[in-house]
């Protein structure tokens, strides 16, 4: 409740005004782009009108299609920093700088980590008065953003959740499973760690209770320590705050 529409976002204005002209151009219909580029022509209609975010591999692919020169791909950058929350802007656009991304949750599976299906659950869940589009695209902008775990030089990420983050999708056996299985496999790839904490553990037996929070250490020995809520963030970069925080 209370974001904006996707229609207001100009980045994804640009990238879909930009994207109807050069498919014109080409002489393809929606339908004939979308058979070229593995999608459907409704979904292609979705991006030329600002509705849903592509990620990178298709406007890759559509560039190519299209002859484009990169003109699609040097656009995508500002579609994906467009993508974010406001709020927390600042810190998704330092993560790809960071040599190690820490994360602690204790009552969901952090963002970059997250399945399709289970990031749908929970926006869903999040927002029952908005539309299915809303929803749709929020979970695009999500899984769009995953970008950076893919990539060779991201961030190592370690990430420390309670059993009860695995124990609430026991009611839905198929995210249970497919995000679980997510997880084990960014795991194998080598740049995710992940830790749980059991339920027999007590509250005070461990210091996560203010919530979660997200610690990226960058290449000057930085570190930035990153909160969010319900509907705001807040980016701490002081380094005896951070420490403060962490204490």
């Amino acid at each position: 409740m209370g974001q904006k529409s996707p229609h207001d976002n100009p980045a994804m204005r640009r990238f879909g005004r930009e994207l109807a002209r050069l498919r014109t151009m080409s002489g393809l219909s929606q339908r004939a782009l979308g058979r070229e580029t593995s999608v459907s022509g409704s979904l292609i209609g979705h991006y030329e009108r600002a509705e849903r975010n592509p990620n990178k591999g298709w406007v890759e692919r559509a560039d190519e299609v299209l002859d484009a020169d990169g003109s699609l791909v040097a656009l995508w950058p500002e579609v994906l920093r467009s993508s974010y929350p406001e709020y927390a802007g600042a810190f998704m656009e330092a993560v790809p700088q960071a040599s190690l991304l820490r994360d602690y949750h204790p009552l969901l599976v952090p963002g970059l980590l997250q399945t399709r299906d289970y990031a749908y659950a929970l926006i869903k869940a999040s927002n029952p008065m908005e539309t299915e589009d809303f929803a749709l695209d929020l979970v695009e902008k999500r899984i769009a953003r995953q970008e950076v775990v893919h990539r060779s030089s991201s961030p190592v990420i370690w990430t420390i959740i309670t059993e009860g983050v695995i124990r609430d999708l026991e009611g839905d056996p198929d995210i249970l499973t497919t995000q679980v299985d997510h997880l084990i496999e960014l795991m194998d790839r080598g740049r995710v760690r992940l830790q749980v904490v059991p339920a027999t553990v007590r509250f005070r037996e461990h210091p996560g209770l203010d919530g979660a929070f997200s610690l990226l250490s960058l290449p000057n020995r930085q570190e930035v320590l990153y909160a969010e809520g319900p509907v705001s963030g807040s980016m701490v970069t002081d380094s005896g705050m951070v420490e403060w925080m962490l204490s």
